[in-house]
């Protein structure tokens, strides 16, 4: 996996795993590389974008039946009650909490940032750009992807 060591990864993957288990109590870990989950290409997935002081995309993306669980067990109830606006609700509040903890993390305490608003993908998983972070991540076996990229964000000197 690369860019294990430099701080755009570390600060990132802080992120995620403080976001997961304080918002939908459940362990983020990485994936082992000789492990092969993959994702559906009609995952669940939003992207948000990060307007200063760099710009740049994240986007999170995760097996719908993984998200339909969360959500469930987030608003205490049955998977079979869950709505797709709930759903959208809580990877976009997922989404933006961990990019606000990841640039918190990334930048020093004096610094502000502007982050967009969520948005939400339909259809596959866009194609990775050129020079993007992947991060592949896994809840209880079940694959979870976190991808940055942008002028600035994916530099190595992060």
């Amino acid at each position: 996996m690369p860019h294990q060591d430099t701080a755009l990864y570390k600060a990132m993957l802080d992120a995620v795993r403080q976001t997961f288990e304080n918002m939908a109590f459940v362990e983020v870990t990485e994936q082992p590389e000789e492990i092969d989950l993959q994702i559906p290409t009609e995952a669940a997935w939003v992207s948000i974008l990060i307007h200063d002081p760099v710009q740049g995309e994240v986007r999170l993306a995760m097996p719908q039946l993984l998200l339909q669980e969360m959500t469930a067990d987030m608003f205490g109830i049955g998977n079979d009650e869950v709505t797709e606006n709930q759903r959208q609700d809580i990877i976009a509040e997922i989404l933006n909490t961990l990019a606000g903890l990841f640039m918190t993390n990334l930048l020093p305490d004096d610094q502000t940032y502007q982050l967009g608003l969520p948005e939400h993908g339909e259809g596959p998983i866009p194609a990775n750009e050129e020079g993007s972070v992947i991060w592949n991540l896994q809840i209880e076996g079940t694959p979870l992807l976190l991808v940055a990229s942008g002028i600035g964000l994916t530099t190595e000197n992060h």
